[in-house]
Parts: structure tokens; C-alpha cells; sequence
């Protein structure tokens, strides 16, 4: 990439400082993850490389100034709170990285499948992935002597190299795949029990074409410093803090572990003892008998209200993303979540779409009296059937449902223009690539990236081979498993997937942006029913060939990132990532078949048992059915909801306004940071879920990125990702405890003794779920 390809963006900073304006386009270029050196000569590169080392020896000692310390932009954060070094000679693919990894990874995709179809879902975290595979692999390297053959079996040292490897490939295994989904409401619902090398192929194509996305966007939004990935700074900044800082002696090793210890004891209080500490609101205390009340201020309770002014003293609803999401993305959350207040009230007590027929808050669909509507009365051979639907009548949404659809569409449009206004620059590399005759080089300047170099890098054919592949077999497996999506509707579907893996990982990579929600599903099961209009199946698949490979790109962007943060060699990092899509897709299917042979009458039922629960297959049947079968009733101009894709082409002008004024005024903080896409995706936020942790999450996101960072730069640099890891890695591993052996996820539960700490019916309405 030339000089000429690069042009300042005065203000534009993804950590939340607002930046100079530049004159010196060399000088940007340098700050913003770019060189103009000739990259033959690397001497500029490696200079850049050893001031980062000796600038981190120097953070880590102790030695440096206040001014050193502190964080201004994404490149301080890359080089300050990471180090670039790199302990070449160390062995990555061992056999206890590949036991650990393939271990994990089958352990971790069973559960997830296990799960799926339980009561309450358990998640595997990659924080609790993290440290287990930490504490196995040094019992490993104690244990096992290293005498005679066995020195083979155990190497050594269990280094950071072996962990993030096999930590990657553990995680990219851990989850059930949405196409599982797709399969296993088939097999329940439509009798279609698709045949056993068609599903595991649909469940690799559909990972794998996300993974081949990943790898086309990598050269632009993993390379570079000023695409940081903000969420793989907490598990780079642990495994550095675990293997580099010189064992339990070191502060930040210490204060790790103490704040670990702390958390692990403190969330057994909020989870099973003292549940009423997951939210505390004063106006509820004083009056939880009004609805009016309940709707505003309650929210302990799924689906019960908004939260506000309500206080969470429970990490695992509080989660550690406010201490390492830069300031301006929080900020624009946080303007969201205020105007969330005002548009859910003026939409239910306005009664618009007869909000107040219906409840405050609710995922169902109704029917025009207020009941939960008869969705299979609809239906004729799995098909919208216009002459029933005549009978049975038209389907409502909740009023705050509705609106959460509108806002997710206004985000979409939004945030795909407002990536292209103000971080062309950044995604033209990606672009440009799909030129043949486009001759430039991009040129990087990275420290990270620079200490990658001696190892080789994955050529761009690969990806374009693996993208053929997945786009082969999904054609395949979509006709043979009779999805009734057609080759080009699929094809459109992935072309526009394919846009929108780039606007949000380009989101995600710049401003730890990722917060979309079921949107993407919604978005494509819209775009699906006027592909395929009254067949829910199809649906399915346009909302997983949609959905799934932004989903996947994100993950496997930041794992890209997370190994040129802790010096994985890139193919190998390639290797973990397929291996750990295949084992899961594999395990994932085996689960799937078992659980749905066996417990098929209890996952058919709508209220299950303690044991098995269909609900979640049920869930997305309904949504394919309501946008399958129901999508021109209610989408289309003249009907109740006409508004939900008219909201996609608005929110595309909406951040032109702001572009505008930035380009005019460069220097004003909030031109340069206001992100309306942000701002619209958080503008229906509390429409779901429990919603206490909110206000809390909101201060300490401001305590964090804002005062501590400016005040106190060197606790900052040093603690504060640390710190959010501990308190994530604490909490996950109780929880992970208490699911199993209190809540029932693996058998009976055992609730608490009964008390006031826990009689959440004594203060709010409905009572508060303990098993969650």
C-alpha cells in the first residue's frame, strides 16, 4: 500500500482519546499500525521492535515514567500491556498441546451440546478453557516424569506457546453449532432426520466458510496495531501475566490469584446464597406491587423490567467487558441504554402496535386477543398455508420486541455506513485484494507483526481454496438435505454474510464492538422470507449461512489476533482452529443424535422436564415459523410491522449527518466518536433478559477507561486487564462448580435454605429464577 493509499483521520481513535491532526502523514501512518519503509530493508521495523522490548522491561520493572505509562491509542495498549516478546526456541506443536487441545475440545463440545438441551444453559467459557488448561498442564508438567520415552510425552516446562494453542483450539470447539440447530428442528419438528454425512458436512461448511472470511480479513484487521481486538487483550495480558512473570513471586501474578481467590469466594453469596444481591433497587423495595414500577425500575428477574437505578453486585452478570471496552465505544452504549429508557416506555404506554394488549416484555408471538399464538395452526406439510391462516388470524409482537427489531435494523444499516465513512482506510487492504490487477503492497508497522516475521505467514490461496470448498459443500448438503434453498439463493445470502463479517469485524477489531444479538439471525430470516416465501426449513438456512460466518469470523479473528499477540506461528494457528471445527462439529453431531434418540418425548414437550428441555429448539422453530411462514404478513408495506425493513435503508442515512460534521470540524471529540450504529443497536438493549447489571456495568466501564486510565496510568498499564481477567476466570469456575453440583444442570438441584436473601418474591414480581 502506497503513502498516497493512507489518509489521516484527525479524531478518529478506537481507544477513546481524541487524536491530533496530523501534517505529517508518516508520522499517523506509524501511530496508526502503518510504515512507508521499505519493507526489504526491515531496519526501521526491527528498531520499533527493540524500543517495545525495552520500553516493556522497563513498564514491567517499574522503572518508567508516569507519562510513559499512560494509554492514549490502540498502539499504546499493543506494546504497553502486551510484550512482544518471543521465546522462539520454544516447542509449540508437542504432544500435550495436542492431548490438551483435542482433550478440551471434546470435553467442551460435548457439554455445550449436552446443554442445549437442558432447562438452563450452561456455556463454556473461555476464561474457565484458560485456566483449566493451565492448572492440567502444569500438574502434566510435574507428574509425568521426563526420563526415556516419556520426555517426548512431556517436553518440559508447559510454556505459553503450547497454552494458547491449545487454548484456541479448545474454544474454537467449545459451543453447539447453530447449524445443530437447523438439524436437530428438523429431525423434531419436520420428521426430515437428515442423513449423518450430509449433517456433519452442513456443520462444517457453515463454520468453515466463516473461517475463510476470517482469513481474507486478517491482512487488514489482524496485522496492523490500530486493529487491537479489544477482547483479546484480557486472556493475552493472562497468558503473559502466567508464563512471563516469573512464577507466584511476581505483583501481577499475586494480584491475579488474589483477585481470582476473592471473586470464586464472593460469587457463591449472589448465585446460591444471597441471590437478592444480583440486583438491588430501592424503588422496588419501597413498591414492587405497581406495574408501572416493575416495568421501569425491576429487572432481576428474566423478562421482568428495565433495571434502572437498580445495583448488581454479581461479576457474572457484570462481566469484565466495561474494564477493557475503550471509553467512546462504552459511551455510545451508554447513550443507547439512556435512550432505551425513553423509546420502550413511549412505545408500550403510547399503546403503539396495541403495545398494552400485550406483555411489557416477551420473545412470543400473540394472537390479536392476547394469547400465545397457535403457530402450527398455520401449517400444511411444514408450509405456510394461507387458507388456515385466514382462520387462525394475524400474529402480534410485543410492542418493545418489535421495536428491538426496528433499532437492530436502523443498526445494521448504520453501522455498515458508518464503517465505510470513517475506517475505509483500514478495510481497503481487504478490498483491494479481490482486485487481480491491483499491484500495491501493504505495508505494515507492527511490533507484534514485525516479531512474527521468521515464521511463514498463511498464503492468501489457502483461503480462497478453503472458501471454494465450504462454498462446494454447502451447495451440496443443501440440496441433498433438503433445505428447499435454492444454489442462488444461498449464494446471495453468503455474498451479503460476507459484507456484513467485514463491518463487524471490522467493529470488533477497532472498537471491541461485537454486541449485535440475535439481529443477524432476525435480519437474514427477513431477507430468507422473500427468498423463499411460507417455508420456515428454508428459513433456517438463510438465517445460518447468514449469521454463522460473522459469528465464526469474529471468533476466529480475535484467536488470529491472540496468536500474533503471544507468538503462535500462523500455520500452526491455522492447524488448531480446523482442528478444533472439525472435533466439535463431530462431537457436537454424536450429542445431538444420542440426546434426540433418547429423550425425544421430553424435548417435544413444551414445559420438558428437570432434566431435558426442548426449549431452545423450540425457540427457533417459532422464529423461523413467525419469519418464514408469517414474513410477508407482517413484514410487508400496509401490515403491522412494515416499518422493521423500511429501518434498514434508514439507518444507513442516519450516520451521514455526524460524517459531515466531522470532516468539517476534525478536531471536535464528538464528531470524531459519536458512532450512531452503536448507539442504535443499544437503543432497545433492555427488551430482553436480566437487566440490573446495566447501571453498574456503565460507572465501572467509566471508572475504568476513564478516571483510573488518566489518574493512575501506571496501576492502569500494569492491573487493570489482569484484574478483569481474574474476576471473569474466578467467577466462571464457580460458576461452572455451582451448575453442576447445586443448580441440576447434571442432575437434582439443591437450592438454599430459605431466607430473606433469597425470597426474591418478597420484593419483586415475578419471583427470581434460581436455577439459572
Amino acid at each position: 500500500m502506497s503513502n498516497k493509499d493512507i489518509e489521516p483521520k484527525s479524531g478518529v481513535n478506537p481507544v477513546g482519546v481524541v487524536s491530533p491532526s496530523y501534517d505529517d502523514e508518516e508520522k499517523f501512518e506509524k501511530e496508526a499500525g502503518y510504515s512507508t519503509e521499505d519493507p526489504t530493508t526491515g531496519s526501521d521495523d526491527d528498531l520499533a521492535l527493540r524500543n517495545a522490548t525495552v520500553l516493556a522491561e522497563r513498564l514491567q520493572a517499574g522503572e518508567a515514567s508516569e507519562q510513559e505509562y499512560k494509554i492514549e491509542n490502540a498502539h499504546d495498549i499493543a506494546i504497553k500491556v502486551l510484550s512482544t516478546r518471543d521465546d522462539y526456541e520454544l516447542p509449540v506443536v508437542t504432544f500435550r498441546m495436542l492431548f490438551l487441545g483435542l482433550g478440551f475440545s471434546a470435553f467442551g463440545s460435548v457439554l455445550a451440546q449436552l446443554y442445549y438441551f437442558k432447562p438452563q444453559t450452561l456455556s463454556v467459557s473461555q476464561g474457565f478453557l484458560l485456566i483449566m488448561i493451565y492448572f492440567v498442564g502444569k500438574a502434566w508438567e510435574k507428574i509425568i516424569p521426563r526420563w526415556g520415552p516419556l520426555k517426548y510425552i512431556n517436553p518440559g516446562k508447559f510454556n505459553i506457546k503450547e497454552h494458547a494453542a491449545s487454548y484456541i483450539m479448545a474454544y474454537t470447539a467449545s459451543g453447539s453449532a447453530t447449524a445443530i440447530q437447523v438439524i436437530s428442528v428438523q429431525d423434531l419438528y419436520y420428521g426430515n432426520e437428515v442423513n449423518p454425512g450430509i449433517a456433519i458436512f452442513t456443520l462444517l461448511a457453515s463454520q468453515l466458510v466463516g473461517y475463510s472470511f476470517a482469513g481474507l480479513l486478517q491482512e487488514a484487521l489482524v496485522y496492523p496495531s490500530i486493529t487491537f481486538w479489544p477482547t483479546t487483550i484480557v486472556p493475552a495480558n493472562m497468558f503473559q501475566a502466567l508464563h512471563f512473570d516469573g512464577g507466584l513471586g511476581s505483583k501481577r501474578t499475586k494480584m491475579f490469584w488474589t483477585v481470582f481467590a476473592v471473586v470464586f469466594c464472593w460469587e457463591i453469596f449472589p448465585q446460591w446464597i444471597f441471590p437478592l444481591l444480583t440486583g438491588v433497587s430501592i424503588f422496588c423495595l419501597i413498591d414492587q406491587s405497581h406495574e408501572v414500577m416493575r416495568n421501569i425500575f425491576g429487572g432481576v428477574s428474566n423478562n421482568e423490567g428495565m433495571g434502572l437505578f437498580a445495583i448488581c453486585f454479581d461479576w457474572n452478570l457484570i462481566g469484565s467487558a466495561c474494564l477493557y471496552t475503550p471509553l467512546w465505544t462504552q459511551l455510545n452504549e451508554d447513550i443507547g441504554i439512556c435512550f432505551t429508557y425513553i423509546l420502550m416506555c413511549a412505545v408500550y404506554y403510547g399503546n403503539i402496535w396495541r403495545a398494552q394488549q400485550f406483555p411489557f416484555m416477551s420473545q412470543a408471538l400473540f394472537d390479536q386477543n392476547g394469547e400465545e399464538y397457535d403457530q402450527s395452526a398455520i401449517l400444511t406439510d411444514g408450509k405456510f398455508d394461507e387458507a388456515k391462516y385466514e382462520t387462525v388470524g394475524p400474529a402480534f409482537y410485543s410492542a418493545t420486541n418489535a421495536l428491538s427489531l426496528i433499532t437492530s435494523n436502523l443498526a445494521m444499516g448504520a453501522t455498515a455506513v458508518h464503517v465505510f465513512l470513517f475506517f475505509w482506510k483500514d478495510i481497503k487492504p481487504f478490498v483491494m485484494s479481490f482486485n487481480p490487477w491491483h499491484k500495491g503492497q501493504q505495508i505494515i508497522h507492527d511490533e507484534h507483526f514485525t516479531a512474527m516475521k521468521r515464521y511463514k505467514r498463511i498464503p492468501k490461496w489457502w483461503w480462497f481454496v478453503l472458501l471454494a470448498v465450504a462454498y462446494g459443500m454447502a451447495q451440496a448438503t443443501d440440496y441433498t438435505g433438503h433445505s428447499h434453498f435454492s444454489w442462488w439463493a444461498l449464494t446471495v445470502i453468503l455474498i451479503i454474510s460476507l459484507f456484513f463479517t467485514t463491518v463487524y469485524c471490522t467493529t470488533s477489531a477497532l472498537l471491541g464492538f461485537k454486541e449485535f444479538g440475535g439481529q443477524l439471525d432476525g435480519f437474514y430470516q427477513m431477507i430468507g422470507s422473500y427468498m423463499v416465501p411460507g417455508d420456515p426449513v428454508a428459513n433456517m438456512y438463510a438465517a445460518l449461512y447468514g449469521g454463522q460466518p460473522t459469528v465464526q469470523g469474529i471468533k476466529l479473528l480475535g484467536d488470529l489476533k491472540l496468536g500474533q499477540y503471544v507468538k503462535i506461528p500462523p500455520r500452526v494457528n491455522f492447524l488448531v482452529q480446523i482442528l478444533g471445527c472439525i472435533v466439535g462439529a463431530l462431537l457436537n453431531y454424536v450429542m445431538m443424535l444420542s440426546i434426540i434418540k433418547n429423550q425425544r418425548e421430553d424435548l417435544l414437550s413444551l414445559s420438558g422436564t428437570r432434566l431435558w428441555s426442548g426449549q431452545n429448539a423450540q425457540s427457533y422453530n417459532f422464529n423461523a415459523i413467525a419469519w418464514g411462514a408469517l414474513g410477508r404478513e407482517m413484514f410487508s408495506p400496509g401490515k403491522t410491522y412494515y416499518m422493521v425493513p423500511v429501518s434498514l435503508a434508514i439507518g444507513a442515512v442516519l450516520p451521514l449527518p455526524g460524517y459531515f460534521l466531522h470532516k468539517r470540524y476534525p478536531n471536535n471529540v464528538i464528531f470524531a466518536n459519536i458512532n450512531t450504529g452503536i448507539i442504535l443497536q443499544y437503543a432497545c438493549y433492555l427488551s430482553v433478559g436480566i437487566n440490573t447489571s446495566v447501571n453498574t456495568t456503565m460507572t465501572l466501564g467509566i471508572i475504568s477507561q476513564w478516571w483510573v486510565r488518566r489518574k493512575y496510568p501506571r496501576w492502569f498499564t500494569k492491573y487493570n486487564y489482569i484484574v478483569a481477567g481474574a474476576l471473569d476466570g474466578g467467577t466462571q469456575v464457580i460458576s461452572f462448580i455451582l451448575n453442576l453440583a447445586v443448580f441440576g444442570a447434571v442432575g437434582e438441584g439443591h437450592l438454599f435454605p430459605e431466607w430473606w436473601g433469597n425470597d426474591l418474591s418478597t420484593y419483586f414480581s415475578p419471583a427470581y429464577p434460581l436455577q439459572r
